[in-house]
């Protein structure tokens, strides 16, 4: 069952929406790298994908505004 976490980080806040337990440093992590990559942009309609890898995992992310929706792969 997925669940859906308000999650403040930097100042920001995000609903960080997941299946499986995700380690604090993993979810900084990916944070800061869709950060980098400007993923917190307008989008219309439509969430965007990513994949980012920590510690040997690649998770796939997918935005939609503030909510960040994690699956391990």
């Amino acid at each position: 069952m997925y669940e859906k976490i308000p999650f403040i980080h930097r100042e920001c806040a995000y609903n960080i929406i997941l299946e499986d337990d995700i380690a604090f440093e993993a979810l900084h992590h990916i944070i800061d790298e869709l950060i980098a990559r400007g993923s917190f942009g307008v989008s219309e309609g439509y969430a965007d994908l990513y994949n980012i890898r920590y510690a040997g995992t690649t998770y796939t992310v997918a935005i939609d505004g503030r909510d960040v929706m994690i699956v391990v792969r």
